[in-house]
């Protein structure tokens, strides 16, 4: 331990129910923002969640998955070319 799930996606409630199977289970959540894969592009999610017009989908699952959870929920994202 610390045993940590891993997860993925781009919609916070498939998001929240899916961390409540493991969540009794696990020391930590994390949110894959990192993935490139081109099967993230075309599923919308992992590193494709990070272009300036989905932030506020980002912030909607860190939120909704933070206020839910009772474990810590952290997120897994690659360095940025800016931080803007």
């Amino acid at each position: 331990r610390p045993l940590v799930a891993h997860f993925c996606g781009n919609d916070p409630e498939v998001m929240l129910r899916a961390c409540k199977l493991v969540e009794a289970k696990v020391d930590a959540v994390d949110i894959n923002l990192g993935c490139p894969q081109r099967v993230a592009y075309s599923g919308n999610f992992g590193s494709y969640l990070l272009d300036k017009e989905k932030h506020a989908l980002v912030f909607r699952i860190v939120r909704h998955l933070s206020e839910s959870l009772t474990v810590p929920v952290f997120c897994k994202i690659r360095l940025l070319p800016t931080l803007s």
